[in-house]
């Protein structure tokens, strides 16, 4: 019979076996000598029992999850903002229509220097490629003709809007750090490091109870059953029904790509 596979559990299960860390014969593992800052060792590994080596694997990959989860969502959070900045300051903009024709002419240049398309094609862009396209309004707006217009525009707060939320999106994606993922790339890497994991796990306390004293059986069986479980709850879905990486994809921006 064929190990239960993880492939098909979504973020949602991973997550809430952090909760059997802490409960039944996972909790009797004590693993605190070795939990380290963040997610590293404290001390050499190879010192550490194989059960506390399971326990700490799991817990690393789990908080690893929740980092990336956590990334993504603010992303979308803090690119909600900077699109909203762009939507008003196009919108304003285009609906100038004041009679004086310096104001209309001033209007028309910011226009062509800094809106895509109809006025908001730049909020379809790429989370990196919206930084660069913030931070490029930014420089434009110091030159003296746009400053000219844009104060005579009186639209100064704009501009310093476009700067906080672009700078606000920056920090949440990383930009610049050379990661060379997006936040949603990073959290189907994330899961999909989830699934690898835990069916490794599995098979290390498989050989265990196989190969092990009659000593080592009765917690090892319990920890192995509390994988199995995970994996029973989430089994290969019927055809044409979405995976756990659809899901994640699914719940990224669509500007993302």
């Amino acid at each position: 019979m064929s190990e239960p596979s993880y492939a098909h559990v979504p973020e949602e299960g991973f997550h809430g076996f952090a909760q059997e860390l802490a409960q039944g014969e996972w909790a009797l593992v004590d693993s605190k000598d070795f939990e380290g800052g963040g997610q590293g060792p404290a001390k050499p590994l190879c010192e550490a029992p194989l059960q506390v080596a399971w326990k700490l694997r799991i817990g690393w990959t789990l908080a690893e999850l929740g980092a990336a989860r956590g990334g993504a969502d603010a992303a979308k959070d803090v690119d909600g903002a900077w699109d909203g900045t762009q939507k008003k300051f196009g919108g304003l903009l285009l609906a100038s229509h004041d009679k004086d024709p310096e104001k209309r002419a001033a209007s028309a240049r910011l226009q062509k220097a800094f809106l895509l398309g109809a006025g908001s094609g730049q909020t379809k862009l790429r989370y990196q490629q919206e930084v660069d396209f913030g931070r490029t309004q930014v420089q434009l707006a110091k030159e003296a003709q746009h400053a000219a217009d844009i104060h005579l525009l009186g639209l100064d707060g704009v501009i310093a809007e476009i700067e906080e939320t672009t700078d606000a999106l920056a920090d949440a994606i990383g930009h610049g750090q050379g990661t060379g993922r997006r936040p949603s790339e990073r959290r189907r890497a994330a899961l999909g490091a989830c699934s690898t994991t835990f069916a490794a796990v599995a098979d290390s306390i498989a050989w265990a109870i196989r190969c092990g004293t009659p000593g080592d059986q009765p917690r090892a069986q319990a920890l192995l059953e509390s994988l199995h479980a995970l994996a029973k709850r989430y089994p290969a879905p019927a055809s044409g029904t979405s995976t756990p990486a659809d899901q994640t994809t699914s719940a990224a921006p669509s500007n993302e790509g």
